[in-house]
């Protein structure tokens, strides 16, 4: 019988992951004929009670449930890989803590993975969150998908399950900084799509600001497209055309006139201007430059404080 492990990655969600992770092992139990399971709850740092629920939740079901505690806070991409790194299931689903994302969708994720597929994406075809957060997502996606990444569903994916061929590859090439999405279209031959809809968050609030949302567009920016630097290329071809013809305006001026470029305000404007893209150059360029250093500095891309396996799986 096929074994799946489900990660759920866990930050700030001490209202709602108890009754969210008995939500989601009730879908897992009435699927019980299909396949055995494990739940792997990896706490990304979270400073409020999560830990202390997820060790409970441990204790509560030993034969199933896994607890990654990560040093500190390191960004779901993080957990999740650190999820994927200690799964023992022939496939693996990812699923917020949350649940927005309805668990009852797993059982037909794993008949399309049992079926010849190595990855099953869920794709979120409407969502019942508030009009800001559907326009900054389909702001998003439509940017990603234009500029970085072709292959990238219409609305993103945050909800899918993984072979075990698929995790391995992952995890061979982990970057940090890394646009998981992208990664995973990367290492996946055999994609198959499932739409739903996404559910309204029960209670607590999301730990995925803007802040958050931004960082993750200019990580897929930087990593899928070359875009950014090829605009500073144009804007700086453009403006070295202009300059230049500024400065036989001037010259022309001076000779047919014999007057000075009049006032300081043009020059100022036109320093100001000069030297705004200069900072915004060297922002772009920053960007790619840093993620190359932080790529290939020695540094973990997460760090676990312990990690309690399932007890099934434990025993010798």
């Amino acid at each position: 019988m096929s074994k799946i492990s489900v990660i759920v990655p866990v930050y700030q969600d001490e209202l709602s992951i108890r009754a969210n992770f008995l939500t989601l092992k009730a879908a897992l139990d009435s699927a019980s004929p299909l396949f055995t399971y494990e739940i792997i709850l990896v706490n990304d740092g979270s400073t409020d009670n999560s830990l202390l629920i997820l060790e409970q939740l441990h204790a509560e079901f030993p034969q199933i449930v896994g607890v990654v505690n990560l040093v500190r806070n390191f960004g779901q991409v993080a957990a999740v890989i650190a999820g994927l790194a200690r799964v023992s299931g022939d496939c693996a689903v990812i699923i917020s803590s949350d649940l927005q994302d309805p668990p009852e969708l797993i059982v037909e994720m794993f008949n399309r993975w049992r079926h010849g597929a190595e990855t099953v994406l869920a794709i979120r075809e409407s969502r019942d969150d508030p009009w800001y957060n559907k326009f900054a997502s389909r702001l998003f996606y439509r940017l990603m998908r234009r500029y970085a990444l072709a292959s990238l569903p219409a609305g993103g994916f945050d909800f899918f399950l993984l072979d075990r061929a698929v995790i391995t590859r992952i995890l061979g090439s982990a970057e940090r900084n890394g646009f998981l999405q992208g990664q995973i279209l990367a290492a996946s031959s055999k994609i198959v799509q499932i739409p739903y809809k996404r559910r309204a968050r029960r209670s607590g609030t999301s730990g995925w600001g803007p802040l958050r949302k931004l960082k993750y567009l200019v990580d897929g920016f930087v990593a899928y497209s070359f875009l950014p630097i090829r605009l500073i290329s144009f804007l700086g071809i453009a403006t070295f055309i202009l300059a230049l013809l500024l400065s036989c305006a001037l010259v022309l001026q001076n000779l047919l006139f014999g007057t000075a470029a009049p006032g300081w305000s043009s020059l100022m404007i036109a320093l100001l201007v000069l030297h705004g893209f200069e900072l915004l150059a060297i922002g772009v360029i920053g960007e790619y430059v840093w993620r190359a250093l932080d790529q290939i500095r020695p540094r973990p891309l997460y760090v676990v404080d312990y990690f309690k396996a399932p007890l099934a799986e434990s025993a010798p």
